[in-house]
């Protein structure tokens, strides 16, 4: 029987934004989370059709449309996650419940680096909190999302799915945790991830501002001209693989795509992805849990897409699960 999987992905993104970013503990009301991702998903939906339909660009049809209205509901809501981490932020620093108790000693949470900046002036509660919004709404769409992709993926070819498994029984056993030092040895998993991201990037398209003229082959971009980038169709070009829509992460193993411009699901150049390390190393976790106690099943055929910031699935994503006989030790 399939399901649908994003939900659970969305949540587990979330809550691991609040620990390993934040140094607080998982948000334990799950209705909280969830309404909060709806709102997420609305105000992008919003922002689109604002864009789109250059009527509702009007202060005064939006007021009198409604669509006014329920953007400040969507902000309002936002705005409470923003304040509830920082709210349990303080008490836990009130109560002198030491951050490194969750992400360790080594690590000063984000959120502590913000406060202290606001503590000496630096920075306003407000900026704090817009922060916050930022790194928490793009932090968990974009991995959440990519990891949707990635399982699906994994769920059709099922050959690069033994393989993933293989090496995370061999670098992990059945059921450890995942350390600092195992995530260089995860080689092939790694591979799979950005095999995930060339054929299927979360960030499908880029905007950027030409800061100077650039002559191209047929055509001159102009300096303060804008600029289209498709990484997704970059991706798929000929010239960096014949089969260029197949799940084949030796492809990553072989060197073919080393310090390749083709490729930017992260971006490319100093407007790159600030978040990428963190995204890849959570994506390795989650899938290092989940391969080693599910074998997962998807029909790519099905999939149906839809992007408005990011790239997502609109329908046909559902995939099944088996547990693993290997982990009924748990």
């Amino acid at each position: 029987m399939t399901f649908d999987h994003s939900l659970y992905l969305k949540n587990n993104a979330v809550e691991t934004l609040c620990v390993g970013t934040f140094g607080i503990k998982a948000i334990e009301d799950v209705n909280f989370t969830r309404k909060y991702i709806e709102a997420v998903n609305e105000m992008v939906s919003l922002i689109v059709s604002k864009f789109l339909k250059f009527w509702l660009q009007s202060d005064l049809i939006c007021k009198f449309t409604g669509v006014k209205k329920k953007e400040d509901g969507l902000v309002a809501t936002l705005h409470s996650m923003s304040d509830k981490v920082i709210q349990e932020k303080k008490q836990a620093l009130n109560k002198n419940d030491k951050s490194e108790a969750v992400i360790g000693k080594e690590c000063k949470p984000f959120l502590d680096l913000l406060l202290d900046l606001s503590t000496n002036g630096a920075l306003t509660d407000k900026e704090i909190r817009e922060d916050l919004n930022t790194i928490i709404s793009t932090g968990f769409e974009t991995t959440s999302s990519q990891l949707i992709f990635t399982l699906m993926l994994l769920g059709a070819y099922p050959e690069v799915q033994d393989k993933l498994y293989e090496e995370l029984l061999t670098v992990l056993g059945p059921d450890r945790d995942v350390e600092r030092d195992d995530l260089n040895k995860l080689i092939y998993t790694n591979a799979v991830i950005m095999e995930s991201l060339r054929v299927l990037p979360t960030v499908p398209c880029v905007l950027r501002c030409v800061d100077k003229d650039v002559k191209l082959k047929n055509y001159t971009m102009r300096a303060g001209s804008y600029c289209l980038i498709f990484p997704m169709v970059t991706h798929l070009v000929s010239t960096l693989n014949a089969e260029t829509t197949q799940l084949s992460p030796e492809k990553w193993l072989n060197g073919e795509f080393k310090n390749n411009q083709e490729f930017a699901a992260f971006g490319l150049g100093k407007r790159g992805c600030i978040g990428r390390t963190y995204a890849m190393i959570v994506m390795k976790v989650v899938l290092a849990h989940f391969i080693r106690r599910y074998r997962v099943r998807a029909d790519m055929a099905k999939l149906k897409l839809n992007f408005d910031f990011v790239l997502k699935p609109e329908s046909g994503h559902e995939i099944s699960i088996e547990r693993r006989e290997i982990l009924n030790i748990l």
